[in-house]
């Protein structure tokens, strides 16, 4: 009988200890092989904010966008497509085309600022003889921004994209309100900021579906890591390609996130 007894009590002390491993000590995390993270950004800093993103998703797959002709610019006809045809599940959007998206589709919203002060006005010789700007398509904020700050602006030229660089080495208008990553393909030439304030110049538009898996959560953890690479100067010159001391009159910003951040504080902002 005491042999049986102790056989018991070992059988229970093992169960015991079983029951406490699979409850307390951390599980190794399961990938859902199902799961898929669609991003969408332009081929500008945001599209760097995104690539920085990615680096770190690496139990899901992972599609992205502004390689793609289907959203090279976020202001294009086919970018706003992207997310109401639910080709992409999360993507980075400048605040005017946000706010018209989330009008339209009632299946995504804002979720929050990502980037500040990511544009630069470049000129070539003499800011007091320039009036007129060339602007990216769709970009009303940006001009409305530059016309506040500087009175002497006159017109805008509004140029694609792929276009604006040319227009402005051509001569054919006095400066450019270009995005940082283009500003740096012409670091010889002058710039000015875009405004004397902080203003938020991309956003995070988001399903609201997919807003509520595993998923997005870790896409948060990895977007806020890629905040903190590119929050270094150093390593921002370094992923643009110039020198660190062309950075250093440009204020740009990148927006963490915290789990509880309100969504709607960018509605009210942007």
């Amino acid at each position: 009988m005491k042999i049986q007894r102790a056989i018991v009590i070992t059988l229970i002390v093992f169960l015991a200890a079983g029951l406490g491993a699979a409850l307390f000590l951390p599980k190794e995390k399961r990938w859902n092989k199902e799961a898929e993270i669609k991003i969408g950004a332009g081929d500008d800093i945001s599209g760097v904010l995104m690539d920085e993103t990615v680096e770190a998703l690496k139990d899901y797959k992972v599609s992205r966008t502004h390689q793609s002709s289907s959203f090279q610019d976020c202001c294009s006809n086919t970018a706003q497509w992207a997310m109401n045809a639910k080709e992409i599940n999360v993507g980075f959007y400048c605040t005017h085309i946000a706010r018209h998206t989330v009008m339209q589709n009632q299946d995504v919203e804002i979720y929050g600022p990502v980037i500040m002060n990511g544009e630069t006005i470049v000129y070539k010789d003499h800011w007091e003889n320039v009036e007129n700007l060339a602007v990216t398509q769709g970009r009303e904020k940006s001009k409305a921004l530059a016309q506040e700050t500087y009175p002497q602006i006159q017109g805008f030229n509004e140029i694609t994209q792929k276009g604006i660089l040319y227009a402005l080495e051509d001569e054919q208008v006095d400066a450019a309100i270009l995005d940082i990553t283009k500003a740096a393909k012409v670091p010889d030439y002058r710039n000015m900021p875009l405004s004397d304030t902080d203003y938020i110049s991309y956003v995070l538009v988001v399903d609201k579906e997919f807003e509520k898996t595993e998923a997005f959560r870790d896409f948060i953890d990895s977007y806020n890591r890629a905040v903190s690479r590119l929050s270094n100067s150093d390593y921002l010159a370094w992923t643009m390609g110039v020198k660190e001391e062309w950075l250093e009159n440009k204020n740009i910003k990148f927006l963490t996130f915290t789990r509880d951040r309100s969504r709607l504080e960018c509605q009210f902002q942007c």
